[in-house]
């Protein structure tokens, strides 16, 4: 579908003035809504303050304002001045918020006034591209010289005439997690994504199909807005389709999460596997006393989604939870369920409308396209089906010539004979043990379908027989003690499940998982636990 950046006019145009377009509940229990005409108002005038200030078509504005409608009126207005879209986490350190301010040369930057002087002012003097700062929140943290942002839009006469994007310009840049571009702390630059206006069809077409969005249906997506999955999903799709954004300030505790669908008529969830293992953690009995509203379709993106969480879902929510596969390079899902039929637990799910997607293999020759069935491969997607893009920091190295216009995706996976996709792991964390392969999820999805452990992570360390063997970092659920009897049930109930040959040799507790800023924990790190002297010699 056509998708105009001017998101509510269009909805006002297509006679939903009225209708709900966000609804924003705040930590003090306050509950807000917008229709589709008050949210343009106040696009209209936070527009007018961009291009006051100078903006021009093409100069790139930093958001930094949490789980805020700040957050949805900026995105709006940046567009409709012309701007490009850069969210940010609200929660960044000065370190990584500097260099993403230098990349993408962010010239105008909207932030919460209290993250401000702890981290903002500070850098000013190291950002010369950086010319005007915005605060929204409490009135009385903002500085003397410093714009009030909600103040300077209610004063504002509004503008009506959106600025066109320029062709080719970017619209909207994302910076990637830790699992696909080397972390910042680590001496390398983070990966930024740059999107042309083109990735807004793209998101709503996307949600369509693998959501089956309704306009007047309200969706919840808990993605942090400084991620491309807030942009898509927490944002864009469900304006451009006609629906209902709900926004929760309050991070998701497994009780927020079914308080809030309890109490609002949320008939999408999109979240992640960590809030999903969260609920499952706290047990079946409070999620069955708390019935969704509205809940038709629930679905995961940002790690994979093991088997038993898919049917807990189905079993205590009335929904199974839908796994789903894409990275901020493609800028919309890319792989999901069907939405009018059960999902395969344990899958990804298969392609998208329009979208074509292959494995492939590294090898001393270079690159293969694998063209069997059933194989194991790097998931690659073929970029004339996706919104373009270009990258700043981070990129790959280049593709044989008759590979060219590929994206390799750096996840191994496994297709199977009806088309569905299998997560076994990012290509640079597989394991090879005894002469095979290993996919760390597919270990770490038996080991989670056990009640004692919460998540977990798997890793090889050297083995001077097989070159590794396998050793599970697990973290265990509220009610079980960690200790020797659980660590040889654990070992028992995995030789069971596996076989000998995929079980882990080594189970290490742990209470403090590395994780990304979106949650997913980081096996490299894990990995980096282990001595490199200790190796199995007995």
């Amino acid at each position: 579908m056509a998708v105009s950046p001017t998101l509510a006019d269009t909805q006002c145009a297509a006679g939903r003035a009225d209708s709900l377009a966000l609804r924003w509940l705040g930590w003090n229990g306050e509950r807000i809504d917008f229709s589709y005409r008050q949210l343009a108002e106040q696009v209209d005038r936070a527009a007018a303050v961009l291009v006051g200030l100078g903006l021009k078509p093409g100069d790139t504005v930093g958001v930094m304002t949490g789980r805020r409608p700040e957050t949805v009126v900026a995105a709006l207005a940046v567009w409709k001045a012309g701007g490009v879209y850069c969210p940010l986490f609200a929660d960044l350190g000065p370190d990584p918020l500097l260099i993403r301010l230098e990349m993408v040369k962010v010239r105008l930057l909207i932030a919460d006034a209290a993250l401000y002087a702890e981290l903002v002012e500070p850098l000013v003097s190291l950002l010369p591209d950086l010319e005007r700062v915005l605060l929204v929140g409490d009135a009385a943290l903002i500085p003397d010289g410093i714009i009030d942002f909600s103040a300077a839009c209610k004063a504002a006469q509004p503008l009506r005439q959106a600025v066109p994007l320029v062709d080719g310009q970017a619209a909207v840049v994302h910076f990637t997690s830790g699992t696909t571009a080397p972390v910042a702390s680590g001496g390398a630059p983070p990966k930024a994504v740059l999107h042309d206006k083109a990735v807004l069809a793209a998101m709503a077409d996307s949600a369509l199909a693998a959501f089956d969005l309704r306009a007047g249906e309200m969706i919840w997506c808990t993605a942090d807005p400084g991620w491309v999955t807030h942009t898509a999903y927490g944002l864009v799709a469900p304006l451009a389709l006609g629906a209902a954004i709900l926004m929760d300030e309050v991070p998701s505790a497994p009780n927020r999460c079914l308080a809030v669908l309890e109490d609002e008529p949320v008939a999408v969830w999109y979240t992640t596997p960590t809030v999903i293992r969260g609920l499952i953690g706290g047990g079946a009995a409070p999620a069955r006393l708390s019935k969704p509203k509205a809940l038709r379709l629930a679905a995961s993106v940002g790690e994979p989604l093991s088997a038993d969480a898919v049917e807990w879902g189905r079993k205590v929510l009335g929904v199974p939870f839908r796994d789903s596969w894409w990275q901020t390079e493609t800028g919309a899902i890319v792989l999901a369920h069907d939405p009018r039929h059960m999902p395969i637990p344990g899958s990804m799910g298969k392609p998208m409308p329009g979208v074509e997607v292959a494995l492939m293999r590294r090898n001393e020759d270079g690159i293969e396209l694998l063209t069997e069935a059933e194989v194991c491969g790097e998931l690659a997607v073929r970029g004339d089906c996706l919104p373009s893009w270009r990258c700043l920091g981070g990129e790959g190295g280049a593709l044989p010539e008759e590979l060219e216009g590929w994206h390799l995706s750096g996840d191994m996976v496994r297709r199977d004979a009806d088309g569905y996709h299998w997560f076994l792991g990012r290509e640079d964390e597989v394991i090879l043990a005894a002469g095979r392969m290993i996919g760390p999820f597919e270990v770490e999805a038996v080991l989670m379908s056990h009640p004692a452990v919460a998540e977990v992570g798997v890793v090889g360390a050297p083995d001077w027989r097989s070159h590794e063997h396998l050793v599970a970092f697990i973290a265990v659920n509220p009610g079980f003690e960690p200790g020797e009897g659980l660590r040889l049930e654990l070992m028992d109930y995995a030789r069971e499940h596996l076989g000998e040959a995929l079980s882990p040799q080594e189970l290490i507790f742990e209470h403090d998982m590395p994780r990304t800023p979106s949650g997913k924990i980081i096996r490299r790190a894990l990995k980096a636990r282990l001595q490199p002297s200790r190796v199995l010699s007995d």
